[in-house]
């Protein structure tokens, strides 16, 4: 195959100028013979393969990157690693392996490390084919001409560079093409709202790019808006109270707003919109009456935005999310740059504060479009797909990670929703699996930021009837009962069911209580559904009574009692066997051996008080061949009942018959 030709421009280094030349005249292929400055694989790199011997430092890099662009990128990436991965000379590697999909074929994408330290390298990600951490890529500066096709693996003709610093023409001429393709190449999109009724309030940028703003009273007015989805890292100094509320219906000083709200200005601007929605602004923080009112309505304002801009790595309201320099990038000529590879997306937004945020979660899955702005790049998401600004595109598709998991749900109920089909009630659980990992400033907010998602499925649901009691639905309520504390289960491990060595989640009690015993929401910390997984519900629901927040979506503190009709009996928990470990064992008698399965249950996983054996209630929930989940119960001195855990017993052989058919009061 004939050289590539390539005529270099920019300021690089001999060594840099080298590199590139020769991996561009051999195709980006591995060669039989290497010119100066090149060793074969067969000098003991292994799966880095032929090597590039740059400079044999990490100070002599750092020297030569204040004048080679090339350098500088390398530099500003290396430089972050450990000290103990400086050792040795500087090699690059275009040709390296992994075990898994055998040699790099991705034409333009290399490797970095130093020569003593190539065995601590890190990976940096499980997913298969992925690409390891401190790579850099060739890459295109111009667009592709329409129609253009590139093949896969010509990695330096298909993905773009990233621009250095991103100015509001970028955003506009990015999200101008983002929307083009979404309108006309994704059914699942192209219902998304165009003009929509505008929420409560909004601040109006006004008709020219001029630093004066209002915060107006839509009554009703229909337009297109954007919102904004962030965290509030602690307090923020201008948000709107019943003492400046009308004032700023006239003016509301730019200056006076923290850099995240700016910069959300400067998007909504670019985007030629003219209305964004801030929660911090439009909503009175300090009347109770109208965030109630306010926070029933999240469904409506985040599904009916034009476009959703979520600060997705700013951990506060002062830290901004425009950042003047994002991603070095060297500069080859008019064709090509040089760029690090951005980790895999999954890898990257379980770091983002953003991810982790309870409120988040919900203006995240009504969304039907939002802008993503992380450290170093833009992202796109709708209804079909995640696209960053690098050119890689995510479905979440076949992807076991969290992160993937929930743009399936994400995309699979802002579809049924669009189209106004019926909500399953599965859907609800693993919303909530995903939601229970997320962390909350202020505890009682942690039904009330459900709100949404909540009025979301009862919208959907509300022909066949959707009753909302405490975070679970009165209609599917034996299968919401069955949750329990996260547990790691095995990669490949086909049968679903808790075991006495595996790692379970810690669950703690919120400050005051929040909810019922029986609701997930009494709770704090990660859960398992566990009707996601298992059949043969043998419970029957007598009656619920709410006395406080039925089909009250923001009510912060529910309260009501589950009557259920089914087989108890009084049992007795022994701790594990292991301090280690996190699984203990239900025994009819304190004697008895929990070893011993004609009168034992194991995977018992206490909610709290683990290490504390007692006397306590077993009631089963389900029964599929010769496994039970049971609600494991505390009983009170009235005669009613409490949840204190839930048992997962596999291969049972115990006597059914010594369970007795009850009705039993939860509290």
């Amino acid at each position: 195959m004939s050289p590539i030709p390539i005529t270099i421009t920019g300021s690089l280094c001999e060594f840099c100028h080298q590199f590139i030349s020769d991996i561009f005249s051999f195709d980006f292929t591995s060669q039989d013979a290497y010119p100066a400055r090149w060793h074969p694989i067969g000098s003991g790199w292994g799966p880095w393969g032929d090597a590039f011997r740059h400079h044999e430092t990490l100070a002599a890099l750092a020297q030569s990157a204040k004048s080679c662009e090339l350098c500088n990128v390398l530099h500003a990436d290396l430089s972050l690693m450990d000290e103990s991965l400086h050792q040795g000379w500087l090699g690059l590697y275009p040709f390296y392996s992994s075990g898994r999909i055998g040699p790099n074929k991705s034409k333009g994408v290399f490797r970095a490390g130093f020569r003593d330290s190539l065995d601590r390298m890190p990976w940096g990600s499980s997913k298969i084919g992925s690409i390891p951490l401190h790579s850099f890529k060739v890459c295109r500066r111009v667009p592709l001409n329409e129609g253009e096709q590139v093949p896969w693996l010509d990695t330096y003709r298909r993905l773009p560079a990233v621009n250095p610093t991103i100015t509001p023409s970028d955003i506009a001429n990015m999200v101008s093409h983002w929307q083009q393709d979404c309108r006309t190449n994704h059914p699942n999109c192209s219902n998304a709202p165009a003009d929509h009724v505008l929420p409560t309030r909004v601040l109006d940028l006004g008709e020219d790019p001029t630093p004066q703003i209002r915060l107006l009273e839509t009554h009703d007015l229909k337009a297109p808006y954007a919102t904004l989805s962030h965290c509030w890292g602690g307090a923020i100094p201008s948000i709107t109270l019943t003492t400046n509320a009308a004032s700023r219906t006239t003016s509301l000083p730019l200056s006076s707003l923290p850099q995240n709200f700016k910069d959300a200005i400067t998007v909504t601007r670019a985007l030629g919109l003219r209305y964004l929605w801030i929660d911090a602004l439009c909503i009175v923080q300090d009347s109770r009456s109208d965030w109630v009112r306010e926070a029933g309505l999240m469904s409506a304002v985040y599904t009916g935005a034009a476009v959703v801009i979520s600060a997705l790595d700013s951990p506060a309201s002062s830290a901004g999310f425009l950042k003047p320099d994002r991603l070095p990038l060297a500069v080859l000529g008019a064709e090509y740059a040089v760029q690090k590879v951005l980790p895999e997306l999954n890898d990257y937004l379980v770091t983002c504060p953003l991810v982790s945020r309870g409120w988040c979660m919900q203006e995240r899955l009504l969304a039907s479009r939002l802008l993503h702005f992380g450290k170093e790049q833009v992202f796109w998401e709708c209804r079909s797909l995640f696209r960053a600004e690098d050119g890689r595109d995510f479905t979440g598709d076949s992807d076991g990670h969290v992160m993937a998991e929930f743009l399936r749900i994400r995309k699979r109920i802002g579809v049924a929703a669009a189209r106004g089909e019926r909500l399953d009630w599965d859907a609800w659980y693993q919303l909530l699996q995903e939601y229970t990992t997320r962390r909350f400033t202020v505890s009682t907010d942690k039904l009330p930021a459900l709100a949404g998602a909540a009025g979301l499925f009862r919208n959907a649901n509300k022909e066949t009837g959707a009753t909302y009691v405490a975070g679970l639905w009165k209609e599917d309520l034996a299968r919401g009962l069955l949750w329990c504390a996260h547990y790691d289960h095995v990669p490949g491990r086909k049968v679903w069911g808790i075991s006495s060595s595996d790692r379970i989640s810690t669950l703690a009690e919120p400050p005051e209580r929040r909810a019922p015993s029986w609701s997930w929401a009494a709770l704090d910390g990660h859960l398992d559904f566990w009707a996601l997984r298992v059949g043969g519900f043998v419970v029957e629901v007598l009656d619920v009574k709410m006395s406080v927040g039925e089909n009250e979506l923001t009510e912060a503190f529910p309260d009501g009692v589950v009557t259920l009709r089914g087989r108890v009996a009084r049992m007795f928990y022994h701790t594990p066997e292991e301090v280690k470990y996190d699984v203990g064992t239900l025994t009819f008698q304190q004697s008895d051996s929990p070893s011993d399965a004609s009168s034992a249950l194991s995977g018992c996983v206490m909610d709290l008080d683990r290490r504390k054996s007692r006397f306590c209630w077993a009631m089963v929930i389900a029964q599929s061949n010769n496994e039970w989940f049971l609600l494991v119960l505390d009983k009170n001195d009235d005669g009613s009942y409490r949840r204190i855990g839930m048992a997962t017993a596999k291969s049972v052989e115990v006597d059914l018959g010594r369970f007795e058919v009850h009705e039993v009061q939860i509290i």
